[in-house]
């Protein structure tokens, strides 16, 4: 079967794939300098600007029902992961630039899930501890490796309307999220081996809901040396599934 990397977001992948349940999904967004990510960006690929900035997102997922495609929903796991992760044109083995999302950071809270992900998708997963507390009708959202705090947010609820905040970059919660959300592939750069994995991720329709936070703590941002961590807008989803490409596309990139 012929590989398309033309795939719409809310089509189901063809073929072996993973499916799973987004029980709850945070996706809270920053601008940050685009100097600040030159260092995490592949040969020929190309940041994705809104407003002039780029976009650092903390996407956090909690996952239930994961498993491979032919198997049923009872035999799949649950499990959090929280990735930074940026837009970009990202170059594909044909040649062309697409949009996509490029991984900067990837933490995942099963041992088991982080070595799948290395050894079956290519993805290489920092096993943390990853906690979503309910406080009032919001959350605390906590990551800690090796009891040092990387992560710490608490988010408010998501608004009943559904209106962005004034002061975001974006003019709609739909544009933010058609900027943020509407690609279908996912790649992550390998510096040392010179290696692009990319995979497809789509799901279906969702309703799109946002919300605010406060951070208190996040050490990646702290890392590219950005002085704020106050985000744009949160944007939140429910009970949404998702289908997982497991089969990597590579393409070997040069520095020369």
């Amino acid at each position: 079967m012929a590989i398309s990397f033309d795939i719409p977001p809310t089509a189901r992948l063809p073929g072996l794939h993973m499916v799973g349940t987004v029980v709850r999904r945070f996706l809270i967004s920053h601008p940050v300098p685009e100097e600040a990510l030159a260092s995490y960006l592949p040969p020929r690929a190309e940041l994705s600007l809104f407003g002039g900035k780029a976009w650092v997102s903390a996407c956090f997922v909690f996952i239930n029902d994961m498993r491979p495609s032919y198997l049923p929903a009872s035999l799949g796991m649950k499990f959090h992961y929280l990735i930074h992760r940026t837009r970009a044109r990202l170059p594909f083995p044909d040649g062309e630039l697409r949009e996509g999302v490029l991984i900067l950071e990837p933490n995942i809270d099963k041992r088991f899930m982080a070595f799948a992900g290395k050894h079956i998708t290519g993805v290489r997963f920092n096993r943390r501890d990853i906690r979503l507390t309910q406080q009032g009708q919001g959350w605390r959202l906590t990551m800690t490796d090796r009891g040092v705090v990387e992560y710490d947010a608490t988010i408010a609820p998501p608004n009943s309307n559904s209106e962005i905040s004034r002061d975001s970059c974006f003019a709609t919660a739909q544009e933010a999220d058609q900027f943020l959300l509407g690609v279908s592939y996912g790649g992550q750069w390998t510096k040392v081996t010179g290696s692009l994995c990319l995979l497809p991720e789509t799901h279906e329709p969702w309703e799109t809901l946002v919300t605010e936070c406060t951070t208190h703590t996040n050490r990646f941002l702290d890392r590219l040396g950005c002085t704020s961590t106050q985000a744009d807008h949160v944007i939140t989803m429910t009970s949404i599934p998702h289908y997982f490409g497991i089969r990597p596309v590579r393409t070997m990139l040069s520095n020369h």
